[in-house]
């Protein structure tokens, strides 16, 4: 009885390791495919087919600031925001919409209860005003670019116009932001001002 123990344990051992280094053998595992740019990319330029590339890379920190396998068409309709480099993994931060605007200004809003928010996200500000027991939720700007999200807010990028409009709001308004999921439609959020409504907007009606 005791050397069939003792041989299994020996069996059991041995597979434990086959696995290991089968898993280590495995040249893939934790890689993934993300896009990068094939050739040089002037600013401004459109990412067309022939500009990007999937390459299959592995890197810590997580994968939410870049292109993966499935977003090459979108990709392909945008801008790029800066010179690209041949080879460079493409950051949302990178690129801009093609009918993003040339005057860029950065603007800092406080915002609570901010989900997590990578550079290049859109998200929908909305406004909360009136009072603790008789609150409303408004919107005040949506699909706005994030450059940043730094403590107590975000860093957005509007065009100069509506500059001081997010200045204004900064200091006056109290502010939360819905981080739009890569690829999302346009924001369609109404106002509520009432649980009714709240819980119509829930249910869809």
């Amino acid at each position: 009885m005791k050397r069939w123990l003792v041989a299994l344990a020996a069996l059991l051992a041995g597979g434990g390791v086959s696995a290991a280094l089968l898993v280590a053998a495995d040249p893939s595992r934790g890689t993934f495919e993300a896009y990068s740019a094939s050739r040089d990319v002037p600013a401004g330029a459109t990412l067309s087919a022939d500009a990007i590339q999937l390459e299959r890379v592995s890197m810590a920190g997580g994968t939410a600031t870049l292109f993966m396998r499935g977003e090459g068409s979108r990709l392909a309709t945008m801008r790029a925001a800066h010179d690209l480099m041949a080879g460079q993994l493409i950051q949302r931060s990178d690129v801009i919409g093609a009918t993003s605007f040339a005057d860029r200004r950065l603007v800092f809003v406080p915002v609570t209860g901010m989900p997590a928010t990578s550079p290049g996200s859109r998200v929908d500000l909305l406004m909360i005003e009136g009072s603790a027991d008789r609150p409303t939720v408004v919107p005040f700007a949506l699909g706005v670019e994030v450059q940043s999200a730094v403590s107590g807010g975000l860093v957005v990028v509007v065009p100069s116009k509506e500059a001081a409009a997010f200045v204004f709001a900064a200091i006056t308004m109290h502010l939360a932001a819905v981080v739009a999921e890569p690829g999302a439609a346009d924001g369609t959020e109404l106002p509520i001002s009432s649980p009714e409504d709240a819980v119509a907007a829930a249910a869809g009606r």
